[in-house]
């Protein structure tokens, strides 16, 4: 799939002619490049996607990590308001999903219509469990366990330790920055689709539908087998559940007169 930079927080996925419709945000620990999978089943002719790159990885690896969620809610929303035009459709996984949440409470502040809001294993803001201190207090053999149970992907991370300390201060803040994301900035108005694992430890079915309460449009769940990256394997199932999702709901082109 063809990639281009348009910004340090936006890598474009596919033609650049295409409009940009969908806009990716990864997991914690994740980069640009690890919602780039995601791209060949979604994307169909004529679509194009956004990922959204965090500070502190990949190519700005030299730069500090977010401290808070508004922080990288803020710049996201601040470069597609510059960069895109038309309705969007915004996917996070995990971390990315309560990005997603906060970026679209934002762009629609602005002004600026989302065709649907996709939120992918993930807790909304008031169902917080993580605690800072523990958190800073976890070493290196704790981070392995929570690597293992979180099914983070790859098993080189369990079996070559210098590969475990490079993605260990990745997970550090961005786990930091989730445990202080105890509330949401607001409550949108677009349509919501929230997706997840049956066998996921971290996140459950009722706290997939509490994601209601955090818009005023149509809410909708959606269990698949499997853990926390349930859809690695299920990639055209997963598509296929936001295609439809996209498809019961008119165009925001016809909701609103500002685009």
């Amino acid at each position: 799939m063809q990639r281009h930079k348009v910004t340090p927080w936006l890598w474009h996925y596919g033609d650049p002619a295409a409009r940009p419709t969908f806009v990716l945000a990864p997991f914690a620990g994740g980069s640009a490049y690890s919602v780039a999978e995601w791209t060949t089943d979604l994307l169909r002719d004529g679509e194009s996607a956004l990922a959204v790159q965090y500070p502190g990885r990949g190519p700005r690896a030299s730069e500090p990590h977010a401290g808070w969620m508004a922080e990288l809610a803020d710049n996201a929303a601040e470069d597609l308001m510059r960069h895109t035009e038309g309705p969007l459709v915004l996917v996070g996984h995990s971390m990315g999903g309560l990005l997603c949440h906060e970026v679209t409470v934002r762009l629609e502040a602005a002004g600026r219509p989302v065709d649907l809001l996709v939120v992918s294993s993930a807790r909304p803001p008031s169902h917080n469990r993580l605690v800072p201190g523990k958190i800073v207090a976890m070493d290196r053999e704790a981070w392995r366990a929570e690597v293992s149970g979180y099914d983070f992907g790859d098993d080189r991370l369990l079996a070559q330790p210098n590969l475990l300390d490079m993605v260990i201060p990745l997970l550090r803040a961005d786990f930091l920055l989730l445990s202080r994301h105890t509330e949401s900035s607001g409550v949108v108005s677009c349509p919501l689709l929230a997706i997840g694992g049956d066998r996921d430890p971290w996140v459950t079915p009722r706290e997939l539908a509490a994601w209601g309460e955090l818009t005023t449009g149509e809410c909708a769940t959606a269990v698949m087998p499997g853990g926390h990256f349930y859809y690695r394997d299920q990639l055209a199932t997963f598509s296929r559940l936001i295609h439809r999702a996209i498809a019961r709901q008119p165009s925001s082109a016809t909701r609103s007169s500002a685009w």
